[in-house]
Formats: C-alpha cells, sequence, structure tokens
C-alpha cells in the first residue's frame, strides 16, 4: 500500500511540474505579445487570452503544491500596478512554486522523465548559429532607432549641422549645399542605429501656407492618423491592453520622436512662419529650437531670437545655439545631451550610439550597459540549470546550447554587433566551448565526471557570459576610440584559462555576522532576506531571546551568523564585544578562508529612538566591515528619525546606514546591496572571481527584488497620496500664512518616510539639500498667491511634485541631478493639478 501511496505521491509531482513547464512557455509567449504590443502592433486580444491562460496554470500548480508542501509559500498579489509589474509577479510567483515544486522531487528521490524527455528532442533539433539568430532578431526589435525630423528655412545649416553631429559616414560630403538648395521634400539618412529626415526648406517665391501643409503631410505620414504624436514607452505598458482596439496597427518604430528646428542667427529673424511650425505642426515639448551659425552670430541677434521664442511660449532650456563644425562645433554637445533627455527612453541609447561629437558619452552609456549584462547572463544561468535538473551525461552538454545561445545572441545585440562576420563568430564560438567542454568537462571540473548537475552548467553558461560581455565590451569601446580590431578575438584556449578563475569565484561565500542588543530584531532580519525555510518561525522570540551563542543559517550565496543578543541587565558592553571578538579571532586563526567574518551587521532598534553609549562603543569597536542596520524603521516617527540619524552619522558614514523593516520589508533591497559591495571588497580577489560571486548573488535574490520593489513602490505611493491629501486639509486653515508652517512639516515628513521606505538614512541636510535641487517650495508658493480657492490645489499639487521627485531620488540611489529632480517634480505637479484632491487627517 505505501508503494502505491508513494507512486501516486511522485505522478503528482510529476504532473505539477510538468503543468509549470507549460506556464513557463507561456510566459515566453506572453512576453513576445507584449512586445509586439509596444513596437510591431500585435494586438490585446491576444495577450490576455495567454495571461488567462497563464494565471490558471499558477492557480492550478499553487493548489496542488499547498496541499503536498507542508511550509508556507509566497504569495504575490496579480491585481496591482502596471502590465509590466503585474508580469514580473507572477513570474516572481512561478519562480516560488518552481523551488517548492524542485525541493518536493529532490526530497522524494522521483526520476524526472518528462524533463530527460524534453532534454532529448531539444539535443536532436539544436541549430546553434539558427538558435543565435532567430533570439538575436528578438533582441533587436528592443534596440530601437529613434527619427529625428531637421527642419527649417533654406540655407539655414540643417545638412551641416546633421553632418557635425553625426559624422560623415551616415552625412556624406556631397549632401551640402554650395550656394544651392540640395533638399527636394524629404532626405532620409540612417544606418543601424538612427534614422533622419532632412526636410527641403522654404525658399523664395513659396507660398508660407504651402510649406507648412507639405511639412503637415509628411509628420501625419509618419504618425498615422490615429497614433500618438510622441511615443511614451511607459505609458504605453500601462494603457496598451485597456484602452488600444485590436483593429489598430502603430508602428511606433515609424514615428517621428524629435524635431530640431533650425533658425539662421546671423539673419536675427524669426518669421511668422517659423512659429506656427513650431506651434501647429510639432508639440512645443518635443521640439528643440536650434539658433545655427553660433560663431558668426552676435549676441544682441541671439538674444532678440530667444526673446521672441520664448514670449511665443518656447522653454528657454529647449533653445540651444550652435555652429557646424567649420564653425568650431560650437553647443552641439549641449544639444545631444538635450536631445537624449527629450527622446523617449527606448530610444535614447540608440542616439548616443549614432552622434559623433562626444565620445565620452558614448564611452559612459557602454558602461553602462553592464547590468543589463548582468540581467541577462542571471537570466542564463537560471534556465541552464533548469536543463541541468536531472544531471547531463558529458556527452549531452550540448543540451545547453538553446541558453547559451539566446545569451550569446542578447549581449550582442545590447553591445550593439550587428555585423554579420561578428555575430557568426560568437555563435560559432559557443559551439566550439560546449563541444570542447563535452570532451574534457570531467578535467576542468571534476565533479562533472558524473555528469553536468545544475550548478556546473550554471558555472558554465555564467563564464561563457562573462567572456563574452567582456569581449563585446572591448570592441565597443575601441569603435568608439576607432581603433576597431578585425574581429572579436574570442578565443578557446584564452576562455579555458577565464574559465578556472571563474570556477574559483562560485565558491566565494560570505560569512555575515549579525548582532546587537537583544529584541532588536536581528533573526527576523535573516528570517526577511533569505528564503522560506531558512530562518524557521520557532527561531524568532515573542517576549524572549531565543538565541544562545551562535547559531548558523547557511545558504547557496551566504552563510548568516545570528549571535546571541547583548542583555544589558546581564552583561556589560565590554563582556559583550568579548564575546564577538572571540568568535571572529577564533575564525580568523583557523585557517579557513571560508569560516573569515566578511562583513557585520549591528541592528539598533530603531522604534527605541535612542542610541545608547554602549551602542556607540561596540559600533566603534567592530567599525571596520559593518553596516549600521536600523530596524523597525515602519514604528518611527519623523522626528525620531531626525534624532538618531544625527546621532548615527557621527559614528559612521551615512553609506553605511541602513534602515529597514523585517515587517513591512522595506530597505531590504539597500541592505543586500551594501552587503554584496562590502563581501566583494573584502574578497579582494580577481575581478572575474568577483563577477561569478555577483552573478550567483543576483540570481538568489532576483527574485526577492522585485517583490520587495514592488512592495516599495507601492508603499511609497500611498504615503504622496496621502500627505498630498494631507496638504489640501492643512490648506483648509482660513488664516493667511498660518498654514505655511504646517505644510512645510507635512512636505519634510513625507520626505522622512519615503527615505526609510528605500533604507536611506536622511536627516535636515539631506533635506534641505534635496528641497534646494528640486527648488520647490509650498511655503513660497502660497505666500506668491493668497487667493483662498487656489490654495488647496497649490497645497495639494507641490505636496506630491515634491513626493514624485524623492521617490525618483531615493530609487535612483540618491544621485539624481537637480535638473532631473526639477523635472520629476514639475511632472508630478502637472499630475497632481489635474486631480480633485480631498482633505485626509492623520497617518
Amino acid at each position: 500500500m505505501d508503494g502505491r501511496i508513494s507512486t501516486m505521491y511522485q505522478e503528482l509531482l510529476l504532473e505539477l511540474r510538468k503543468r509549470l513547464d507549460e506556464a513557463d512557455a507561456l510566459y515566453l509567449r506572453m512576453s513576445k505579445a507584449l512586445i509586439g504590443l509596444m513596437t510591431t502592433g500585435g494586438t490585446a486580444k491576444t495577450f490576455r487570452a495567454l495571461d488567462a491562460e497563464y494565471r490558471a496554470c499558477l492557480a492550478e500548480v499553487l493548489e496542488g503544491a499547498a496541499r503536498l508542501y507542508p511550509g508556507r509559500i509566497e504569495l504575490f498579489l496579480f491585481e496591482t500596478g502596471d502590465i509590466a509589474e503585474g508580469m514580473e509577479r507572477r513570474h516572481a510567483q512561478f519562480e516560488e512554486l518552481a523551488r517548492v515544486i524542485d525541493l518536493l522531487l529532490e526530497q522524494n528521490g522521483c526520476p524526472k522523465r518528462i524533463l530527460k524527455e524534453k532534454r532529448s528532442k531539444r539535443m536532436e533539433k539544436t541549430d546553434c548559429a539558427a538558435e543565435f539568430e532567430r533570439e538575436f532578431r528578438e533582441a533587436e526589435k528592443l534596440c530601437r532607432r529613434p527619427n529625428v525630423l531637421i527642419a527649417g528655412y533654406t540655407g539655414c545649416g540643417k545638412t551641416s549641422l546633421i553632418r557635425t553631429v553625426l559624422g560623415g559616414e551616415i552625412v556624406p560630403k556631397t549632401g551640402i549645399g554650395d550656394g544651392k538648395p540640395c533638399r527636394i521634400e524629404f532626405d532620409c539618412y540612417e544606418n543601424e542605429t538612427i534614422r533622419l529626415w532632412d526636410s527641403r526648406g522654404l525658399e523664395l517665391g513659396e507660398r508660407e501656407a504651402e510649406f507648412r501643409a507639405r511639412m503637415k503631410e509628411f509628420v501625419e505620414e509618419r504618425q498615422g492618423i490615429r497614433s500618438p504624436l510622441f511615443l511614451n514607452m511607459s505609458s504605453l505598458m500601462r494603457k496598451a491592453i485597456e484602452e488600444r482596439p485590436d483593429d489598430i496597427k502603430d508602428d511606433a518604430a515609424e514615428h517621428i520622436h524629435l524635431v530640431w528646428y533650425l533658425i539662421q542667427g546671423n539673419s536675427a529673424r524669426v518669421t511668422d512662419c517659423d512659429l506656427a511650425l513650431i506651434r501647429e505642426i510639432f508639440p512645443m515639448e518635443h521640439v528643440i529650437v536650434t539658433i545655427s551659425k553660433r560663431d558668426i552670430t552676435k549676441p544682441r541677434q541671439a538674444e532678440e531670437i530667444r526673446r521672441i521664442l520664448t514670449e511665443a511660449g518656447v522653454l528657454s532650456e529647449h533653445i540651444i545655439e550652435v555652429s557646424d563644425a567649420e564653425g568650431g562645433a560650437l553647443g552641439c554637445r549641449e544639444l545631444v545631451a538635450l536631445s537624449e533627455k527629450m527622446l523617449p527612453e527606448a530610444f535614447r541609447d540608440a542616439f548616443i550610439a549614432a552622434q559623433h561629437i562626444d565620445r565620452e558619452a558614448k564611452t559612459a552609456k557602454i558602461r553602462e550597459k553592464a547590468e543589463d549584462a548582468r540581467l541577462i547572463i542571471q537570466q542564463a544561468i537560471h534556465d541552464a540549470k533548469r536543463l541541468a535538473e536531472t544531471p547531463l551525461p558529458i556527452g549531452e552538454t550540448a543540451t545547453l546550447l538553446p541558453p547559451l545561445a539566446g545569451m550569446a545572441a542578447k549581449l550582442a545585440a545590447l553591445y550593439g554587433l550587428r555585423e554579420n562576420s561578428f555575430r557568426k563568430e560568437a555563435a560559432g564560438f559557443v559551439e566550439t566551448v560546449v563541444n570542447a567542454f563535452s570532451r574534457s568537462l570531467d578535467e576542468l571540473l571534476p565533479e562533472a565526471a558524473f555528469g553536468i548537475a545544475p550548478e556546473t552548467a550554471g558555472i558554465l553558461t555564467g563564464a561563457i557570459g562573462r567572456y563574452l560581455k567582456n569581449s563585446f565590451e572591448a570592441y565597443a569601446l575601441a569603435r568608439i576610440r576607432e581603433a576597431m580590431p578585425s574581429g572579436l578575438n574570442l578565443d578557446l584556449e584564452q576562455f579555458k584559462t577565464f574559465f578556472k578563475t571563474y570556477r574559483q569565484g562560485v565558491n566565494m561565500k560570505p560569512n555575515i555576522l549579525v548582532c546587537g542588543k537583544t529584541g532588536v530584531g536581528k533573526t527576523s532580519l535573516i528570517q526577511a532576506v533569505t528564503h522560506r525555510g531558512v530562518v524557521p518561525d520557532s527561531a524568532i522570540g515573542d517576549g524572549g531571546a531565543t538565541t544562545r551563542g551562535f547559531r548558523i543559517y547557511p545558504t547557496a550565496i551566504a552563510d548568516f551568523i545570528d549571535s546571541e543578543g547583548m542583555n544589558p541587565g546581564l552583561q556589560s558592553v565590554d563582556e559583550y564585544a568579548d564575546f564577538i571578538l572571540n568568535e571572529i579571532l577564533t575564525r580568523l586563526d583557523s585557517d579557513d578562508k571560508g569560516k573569515l567574518i566578511h562583513n557585520i551587521w549591528y541592528c539598533i532598534d530603531g522604534s527605541g529612538a535612542r542610541i545608547q553609549e554602549a551602542d556607540a562603543r561596540l559600533i566603534r569597536t567592530f567599525s571596520n566591515r559593518v553596516i549600521l542596520v536600523v530596524t523597525k524603521c515602519e514604528l518611527m516617527r519623523k522626528e525620531q528619525i531626525e534624532s538618531v540619524m544625527n546621532a548615527l552619522l557621527e559614528l559612521m558614514p551615512r553609506d553605511r546606514i541602513v534602515m529597514v523593516s523585517a515587517e513591512t520589508k522595506t530597505g531590504l533591497r539597500q541592505l543586500i546591496a551594501r552587503a554584496e559591495e562590502m563581501s566583494a571588497r573584502a574578497a579582494e580577489d580577481a575581478e572575474e572571481e568577483l563577477d561569478a560571486f555577483r552573478d550567483r548573488w543576483g540570481e538568489y535574490y532576483a527574485a526577492m527584488r522585485r517583490t520587495w520593489q514592488n512592495g516599495v513602490g507601492s508603499d511609497a505611493d500611498d504615503y504622496i497620496n496621502w500627505a498630498a491629501g494631507r496638504a489640501a486639509a492643512i490648506a483648509l486653515i482660513p488664516l493667511p500664512l498660518a498654514d505655511v508652517g504646517p505644510l512645510i512639516a507635512n512636505e519634510a515628513y513625507m520626505f522622512y518616510k519615503l527615505g526609510a521606505l528605500y533604507g536611506y538614512a536622511v536627516n535636515k541636510t539631506v533635506l534641505t539639500g534635496f528641497l534646494g535641487c528640486v527648488g520647490a517650495s509650498i511655503g513660497g508658493k502660497l505666500c506668491a498667491n493668497l487667493i483662498p480657492f487656489l490654495k488647496i490645489p497649490i497645497a495639494a499639487a507641490v505636496t506630491y511634485g515634491v513626493g514624485k521627485a524623492a521617490k525618483a531620488y531615493f530609487e535612483s540611489g540618491m544621485v539624481l541631478d537637480s535638473e532631473t529632480l526639477k523635472a520629476e517634480f514639475l511632472a508630478g505637479e502637472r499630475e497632481a493639478r489635474k486631480r480633485d484632491w480631498k482633505p485626509v487627517s492623520e497617518k
């Protein structure tokens, strides 16, 4: 009887695993359908059908898993947020269910026949070059080419400016007129990264009305009558499903995304036709008015042109004075920077890659691709591990070709390797590595002699990904310097050496010691930053301490060492310090690098709002590798945050202080990022080893980070809306200026709470600096406008704008510049003015 039950149990697990594989395939189809909605005009109906099927599949697996799994299963809500967030939460739920089912399969020794059959079929059909090309074409769809229209009168220098900014490779010297107009209607200059439309200028004898009509007809032809004039990628993702009819097939890649309207500076004229084109054909917020021939334009001429344009409604920051290469290329870098800022996000990288004038900007953009590359490699590692869930015989290493070829193709597209010869070289290299490792993997990885386990598949995938990323990045940077090598120089023997170093980094596993007074929430914090089941609920004390001595909670990426808390009534500060130091020194004396303490999390209870001398002495004792963690920050008031931060900043730099809540899961992303940085620095090994460590760290925390980010973003929006509503209530006070003080205090309270949500240590200095960058203050705006019925919308809108800017500021890691912060504030303020605010009370 027991045998029959065991067999039935295994079959149930295998059926659930099969349904998860079906869900995985559905998710891939959903992703492609969403890309279709944003790019080639796919239908919302298809996406809805796939989404419903995917949800049903997950619900079925969740119900089955809940009956078989004795522990808790992490649940992810699907209904809140935009489309992209919803998909991320569904995928996080998929990953959690896959973890539970795979754990049950492993515990019950269940043979995974289904996965074996799939793997064999995949091996028979895999063509590495074809797989690479297919994935490359898919990845290329996300590398969008911006369309920039250059308009203005004949002779204002349109084509010369294009050639100066984008180089002679795009615009030949013969394209520039010498004494006669060269443009007949619209000329298109393009390469792999950009498309420019050089328009024919208005000539003598031509009617202005005809000129405007021709320009309008061209723009409408590019845009499509029913489409928005300029693409905003994020709003499209939010609204495509609910608002866009299935029969509309807009191709956003064909739209005009930006307009450079040239006015010749030395002519000192802005005509009615110029103003009509700017106001009627092109929305002014998407036009850069360019005063050309700056080198021969007198200051008073430029000043007069600017005056006329700003009086007509053109933003002063959207007016740039430039000259072409012959005039010294003055103002061209500013034009490039402003264009990048004004383009929709999906097109910015392509524009920077296309421009010729600023190598530093292009180099910076290449460097910024490192995080995207890491995510591509991380996903490939995950896919390879799943393929090797049942260990692969060495001769079946080719089973890993699909995720490897896909990873290589996405990296090639990311770094702009569009040349056919380079694509062939990259695809061929991946196949060569796999074939070579099939023959000698047991020499490079002795533990793989009896088969390739998930961990081994992940190491191989990560090493190939990092090697290709480094090679592609080096080529892209060489291309910017115009020192292009003949090929990518991918070498098998060089890779084998790289692989050995990378593999050493995979074994890096930092030890993190968590200490502090008893009751501060040390064990709860460890439970919050590890997967379910690592820290049992029974380990967390309610009313009394449960940890005695040191207890180790091992995970795949770190060992968390939970220490007994200091009890002020039973221990002195020196005794507790000796207790912690003795553990550190014992590990140091063991001659085992795997036992060394890499960083210490010293926890302080934020709800107590007091830093005692005992805390200060212990922090100074362990300061070298300490992250100061303020726990229970959800219980702190604004005055408490200010007081605690001022005291802590005397003990520790701001970037080593993190505010967290194990209860609401806030600040955890910041804490984990700080721990990764400190652990990597402590290793002091080769860069490739650190890459391997970071790949594994990122994979472990991928789903958690998404969940934390979604939760924090939602909580932040709640605080901003609450603070704006509270500002509306305060503004009801009838006495002039009596409400300014409370409104400013309300702003400050919101800022402190948002900082705590994101884990940042903020005080009055940070708040003052932030408000100075934003250039916004409720007090200033209300003092300037004492009309009673305007006070409520002004108070709510300013507070909302400050909140949105603060949210963006903390999400960026507190690095946004003042110009970007002002833009975030103004966008939030404009959004708030459209809403009918209802006063709210205390929270």
